[in-house]
């Protein structure tokens, strides 16, 4: 029996059971510098929208900043007020041939990372309170602006595969909070689902698959994912009971993470509890499949997670002849990096004795 990695990866997209738990290290991805969707330096600058961006050393993210008002006070008003940033003119084949130098497309899959989604989108031009209320007051308007966005997110798609190539594409779109959707699940229905299944159509018809990265409590909304055709979604927070969504759901859509992140933010979990929760991930969702471990486990516990996923492959590794490369964050946007159980604990041990003196 011969497989590769990328065959292997490719099995759990495909809402199989891959022979052996993937790695994140299997993707290869970059956010195209080439799109002008976010800040573009430390401090506030403006997107290609005409947003305006807050990042500060200190944060961990960007965020609108509050003090310039929003491109889009009056959601009515969006065909004159809204600024579609013109694809045509980026240097796509440039950006692309630097975004994707180290991208090993013989032995790992490829992803390309949209950010600011539909609503994401949406909230950056009204501000996040507006947004919600135009949901309610001006559904049309809305919908006609979120099918607009749809439209344009579909461009970038023809131009990614153009020149990027990617085998998918993973969007940005949060929908939810710890305890809930944003907002009413039919309206969610009604007024960006239809935009959210055209990009999804035409990801697919482009030869493509598509990942949907959404955080907080969106599992009443995973029905609709599968219906859409949705492939993959990540991070599946905690909050969402990943047991539950795999007994109803695997073999249908690929759950990328599921592991306990609110562990690793609870102080006072034990080290004990922070090894039983990776434990349980790893034991319960790897013989599953329709899953990839997009691990949340806290710096501390990595190397614990790397080595359980290890001795789960191992006797997998042993019947199809393979030996690492194992389970490694990815490096950076480019190339992801591999490493083997051994170099892995050496390189914990070093940083620990560094950390210590």
């Amino acid at each position: 029996m011969s497989i590769t990695r990328r065959e292997n990866i490719l099995m759990a997209y495909r809402h199989q059971i891959p022979y052996f738990i993937p790695s994140m290290g299997d993707v290869d991805f970059c956010l195209p510098n080439v799109l002008e969707e976010g800040p573009t330096c430390i401090g506030a600058s403006k997107d290609g929208w005409g947003v305006t961006w807050l990042l500060l050393e200190s944060q961990p993210g960007p965020i609108q900043d509050e003090t310039v008002p929003p491109v889009l006070e009056d959601v009515t008003e969006w065909k004159e007020k809204v600024h579609f940033p013109d694809i045509t003119r980026y240097d796509w084949e440039g950006w692309a041939a630097k975004d994707t130098a180290e991208w090993d497309r013989e032995n790992r899959i490829s992803n390309v990372v949209l950010v600011n989604g539909l609503w994401e989108r949406f909230v950056a031009l009204c501000d996040f309170e507006n947004a919600l209320c135009n949901l309610l007051v001006e559904p049309e308007a809305t919908a006609e602006l979120l099918d607009a966005i749809a439209e344009h997110k579909i461009g970038y798609m023809k131009y990614i595969k153009k020149y990027y190539n990617p085998d998918k594409i993973q969007m940005h779109d949060d929908y939810g909070t710890e305890r809930n959707l944003f907002m009413n699940i039919e309206t969610w229905r009604e007024l960006i689902r239809p935009a959210l299944k055209k990009i999804v159509d035409a990801c697919h018809d482009l030869g493509m698959m598509y990942e949907h990265h959404s955080c907080g409590h969106i599992a009443p909304l995973i029905p609709d994912f599968i219906e859409l055709g949705i492939d993959a979604w990540n991070p599946v927070q905690f909050t969402n009971d990943p047991d539950t969504l795999f007994e109803k759901y695997a073999g249908k859509i690929t759950f990328v993470g599921a592991f306990n992140d609110r562990m690793h933010v609870n102080p006072a979990a034990t080290p004990e509890d922070n090894r039983r929760a990776i434990d349980h991930a790893i034991e319960t969702y790897g013989p599953k499949g329709s899953w990839l471990p997009q691990p949340s486990v806290g710096e501390d516990y990595i190397g614990y997670c790397i080595e359980k996923i290890y001795e789960f492959n191992k006797p997998r590794y042993k019947e199809l002849g393979l030996s690492g490369p194992l389970f490694d964050k990815p490096m950076g946007m480019g190339r992801a990096k591999y490493t083997n159980a051994e170099d892995m604990m050496k390189e914990q041990a070093l940083a620990e004795a560094e950390n210590r003196a």
